[in-house]
């Protein structure tokens, strides 16, 4: 059996829960993990340290998600799988390249994205490797639930564009509020729905206050007193629209392709790993909120575009973001680890008929 020790931190991102829970609930009976949850201060990750050291023999890997799990398991010792789902700093990588001379670690990437930023500077290209999110289909709800809409405070004729994944700098949801806007003022049936999580999502709930008409924006988590999983939003949106400028985590990306939603995205390099404009979703290349709303406003007046984007999006989810890929992945990686194995990864291959850029 595999022991596995998950280093998670309380407020971790929505990506990185949920790869630690379903590597907790559905690795299989070879595998036992186990979790300990790290809060955002010193003394926490201290008393984590001294705690793990005592018990350090009950586990075979330390599986770290951020930052300071790995900082945390670097102190602790043993052999190390490194899995952050945010975009690193040189700092961050620095430190990986630190820990790395003096620990065995494997770091696994969810974009090529991140793991270029890695292998570019100095992360051993053998100790790195791509592993993609998975979806979690059953959880995913396609038909539309006027119930939850009515609940965020839609109605059943409004046209609902939900802004992609949590509200991050790189994300800019002030952009996919402004082209909400843009569109709510030409026709007011045009509402705007934010997930609420990310260290934005307070900053543009403030913007939407100060700045903007009353109604436009409707914040989830907020409205519904709880939190809540982006699968959850899709019955209540017509729409899914991306505004990153930068490197995102691309999770939420593959949950709106497997629920076949109609997605406008701008242009930004892990974007452009998983959407081709006019194959599964509509890319625009300008950052100008107008352009954006104007491709948005064509998507939806073109029926016909819409089956077409929204079958093929949902056709490469469930060829390429399947729990089975990523399960069958993170098995092998950690028994390869734990027995001191050099690391080979089975890797999907692409159906018939689907473009394939090299997707892992």
């Amino acid at each position: 059996m595999t022991r596995v020790l998950q280093l998670l931190d309380l407020n971790a991102d929505f990506e990185s829960e949920s790869l630690a829970d379903l590597l907790r609930e559905q690795l299989g009976g070879a595998y036992q993990v186990a979790r300990r949850s790290l809060r955002d201060n010193p003394a926490s990750s201290v008393d984590a340290v001294l705690k793990l050291r005592r018990i350090r023999g009950e586990f075979d890997l330390l599986h770290a998600f951020s930052p300071r799990g790995l900082s945390v398991a670097a102190m602790v010792g043993g052999t190390i799988v490194y899995s952050p789902a945010r975009f690193p700093t040189l700092q961050q990588i620095r430190w990986l390249r630190a820990v790395m001379s003096h620990r065995e670690v494997q770091v696994t990437c969810p974009t090529d994205t991140i793991c270029r930023a890695f292998i570019e500077r100095g992360v051993d290209i053998d100790r790195c490797h791509l592993i993609r999110p998975a979806v979690q289909f059953a959880k995913i709800r396609r038909r539309r639930d006027d119930s939850l809409r009515s609940a965020l405070g839609f109605s059943p004729d409004e046209h609902v564009v939900l802004a992609g994944g949590e509200s991050t700098r790189h994300a800019r949801h002030d952009l996919a509020l402004w082209t909400a806007s843009i569109l709510h003022v030409l026709d007011p049936k045009y509402r705007f729905l934010l997930w609420g999580r990310g260290e934005s999502a307070a900053t543009i709930a403030n913007v939407n206050q100060k700045s903007l008409k009353p109604g436009l924006m409707s914040i989830a988590q907020a409205k519904l007193k709880r939190r809540v999983r982006f699968e959850e939003l899709i019955p209540a949106a017509d729409s899914v629209l991306i505004t990153a400028a930068g490197p995102i985590a691309t999770l939420p990306m593959c949950i709106a392709m497997a629920a076949a939603m109609p997605i406008v995205s701008t242009i930004s390099t892990t974007v452009c790993e998983l959407l081709e404009d006019r194959h599964n979703a509509i890319l625009v290349n300008s950052d100008k909120p107008r352009v954006i709303a104007q491709k948005l406003l064509d998507l939806v007046e073109d029926s016909s575009l819409q089956w077409k984007l929204a079958d093929m999006a949902r056709t490469e989810a469930y060829e390429f973001f399947s729990q089975t890929r990523l399960l069958s992945q993170f098995r092998a990686l950690m028994v390869q680890t734990a027995s001191g194995e050099k690391v080979e990864l089975p890797q999907p291959v692409a159906g018939a008929g689907l473009r394939f850029h090299g997707r892992a």
